[in-house]
């Protein structure tokens, strides 16, 4: 069940406050934090719980290396200036 650990609360090391394993589990586009292991390991098995509950390529996903800070800004500039574009043509 995807759902058990949702209402555990744990420290996030990313944010640096508490937060449910809930957020965690979406922080990602609706996959997991790239850090959950480091953050949930003492709480429950998570890695059973990421392996019982995520594809191979989900997981692959999950723990790519970030994107630089730049390469990030650009897709989000590129992305925002997509939709002015398509509201002006409305």
């Amino acid at each position: 069940m995807i759902k058990k650990y949702d209402y555990q609360e744990g420290y996030c090391k990313k944010l640096g406050h508490f937060l449910t394993f809930a957020y965690c589990r979406h922080a990602q586009h609706n996959l997991p934090c790239d850090k959950v292991l480091d953050c949930w390991f003492q709480c429950f098995p998570v890695e059973k719980f990421i392996t019982e509950n995520y594809s191979s390529d989900e997981q692959k996903r999950i723990f790519a290396p970030p994107k630089a800070k730049v390469l990030s800004l650009t897709e989000i500039l590129e992305q925002a200036q997509q939709r002015i574009r398509e509201n002006k043509n409305k």
